[in-house]
């Protein structure tokens, strides 16, 4: 079994203040578990605040389920797109700049896992899903594919801000199949796209203005499909802290029989 947390916190000095950043305190805290079935945890996540400087970056990776070397995949992802966003991403928050930046490092990514899937048979097929956000001081950004998740905790409500790449989510989209019905389906695991396809992808950019007290959760389906929408609102809020937070999600996935690998990044502004 292996699990890991990280803890951390951001206080800008009063320069960076006076240079138009903000003076509030932002927590964050992630988490990842094996589950109590796989021999392997396939997810993997990244957690980049560099020297305490906008912006923050938060990623988590889901190694594509019975494709070899899941676990191989979601890494190169993680350490590929955080590597590749340190470096690129304006240091003032840009959104048209911002959302190129998101929109390349996607496909640099996809490219970079499906070159990575051809270096040796064992790693031929090998896939990954992935769900960032780009902090800036007033701005959050989220780019996705997959079926991880980006959820935002606002006004005492939670909101789903990504929406799932799979081929239950279009039967529920075109009105084949109820959302309760699409819990149970035998394909609700089968993605319409990933990255480490042979093929250019789509992914999913959204910007939104943040604001006090606003909380975010990405997450592996390892929650999502294990805990209910109103046990992981329930849980957002009333957490006094990231950290709190993270682990009652893993210790509900773990109540609920844990089948899968199980990650979880909280961030509350």
């Amino acid at each position: 079994m292996k699990r890991s947390t990280v803890f951390r916190a951001i206080r800008l000095s009063e320069e960076d203040s006076a240079q138009g950043m903000t003076g509030d305190l932002i927590t964050y805290a992630g988490m990842t578990h094996i589950g109590l079935v796989r021999e392997k945890n396939e997810d993997s996540y990244a957690i980049d605040a560099h020297n305490n400087q906008w912006p923050l970056i938060f990623v988590v990776c889901d190694g594509l389920g019975g494709h070899r070397n899941g676990a191989l995949a979601s890494k190169t992802a993680v350490e590929f797109a955080t590597a590749h966003l340190r470096s690129t991403l304006p240091k003032e928050n840009d959104p048209y700049r911002v959302r190129n930046v998101l929109e390349d490092v996607m496909q640099k990514t996809n490219v970079r896992v499906y070159l990575t899937s051809l270096e040796s048979q064992e790693n031929f097929g090998m896939g990954t899903t992935m769900t960032l956000t780009v902090f800036y001081e007033r701005s959050c950004y989220v780019a996705h594919i997959g079926d991880s998740r980006c959820y935002l905790y606002r006004d005492n409500k939670l909101e789903l801000l990504t929406e799932d790449d799979t081929y239950v989510h279009k039967m529920v989209v075109s009105g084949s199949i109820t959302e309760n019905e699409s819990t149970t389906h035998p394909r609700r695991h089968v993605l319409t796209q990933a990255l480490g396809f042979p093929e250019y992808v789509k992914p999913e950019i959204t910007h939104i203005d943040l604001l006090s007290e606003d909380r975010f959760l990405l997450s592996s389906d390892g929650l999502h499909g294990y805990v209910t929408f109103e046990n992981i609102q329930m849980t957002m809020r009333q957490a006094n802290n990231p950290e709190v937070a993270a682990s009652s999600l893993i210790e509900q996935t773990l109540e609920a029989g844990a089948p899968d690998n199980v990650t979880v990044v909280v961030v509350f502004a």
